[in-house]
């Protein structure tokens, strides 16, 4: 039961990550051909990689006086098929995912740091108006400088992020620990949401 469990899991999780099966080539081409700004080229390839996922990217200026990429995305739905046991490793994954596939299309351009924000509707425990009672909420933020970017692709050259992986898969375990040593938590509340 419990391997049918983590299949459903990664099979809903991962596919939904894949809006219209873009492959690494293809991303790879629009990359190396672009001749748009940064914002033009995050506008056009972000909806690509995210499908209906994404919400929303910004330019501006980091705490270090240095330019960042924040991006936003997540579901549009407050249910979840993630067992309450699995529901941060599967979270955390995704998001090492969304952090590879959208640091390999914008990698080319100039910036020193992406941000990352998981950003979903939830349901308010004890509300009473309905009008309120789904709220969207930042769940997830990480930041990874350019640099340490760029020294994951270069260990990894051949790792594909627009392969979807299956969970448990060793490879994948170890390349989600890879991102994850290299980025930087900002904000966590995913102990804060409670999965029934």
């Amino acid at each position: 039961m419990n391997l049918v469990l983590k299949l459903t899991i990664t099979l809903v999780l991962f596919s939904g990550c894949r809006p219209s099966e873009i492959t690494k080539e293809e991303i790879t081409t629009l990359r190396d051909q672009n001749k748009s700004s940064l914002i033009s080229f995050s506008e056009m390839i972000l909806p690509k990689i995210l499908g209906t996922e994404f919400k929303r990217v910004e330019i501006g200026v980091d705490k270090d006086n240095l330019n960042e990429v924040h991006v936003t995305y997540g579901s549009n739905s407050a249910f979840t098929f993630n067992d309450p046991s699995e529901y941060r490793k599967v979270l955390t994954e995704y998001h090492s995912l969304v952090m590879l596939r959208i640091g390999y299309a914008l990698n080319l351009h100039h910036f020193h740091r992406l941000s990352l924000s998981l950003s979903k509707p939830f349901f308010i425990q004890g509300e009473k108006n309905p009008e309120t009672e789904i709220q969207e909420a930042e769940i997830y933020r990480s930041t990874i400088n350019l640099s340490d970017l760029l020294s994951f692709f270069e260990a990894f050259p051949k790792f594909d992020p627009y392969k979807a992986p299956m969970i448990g898969e060793k490879e994948w375990e170890s390349i989600t620990g890879e991102i994850q040593k290299r980025w930087k938590v900002e904000l966590d509340e995913i102990s804060r949401v409670k999965v029934e």
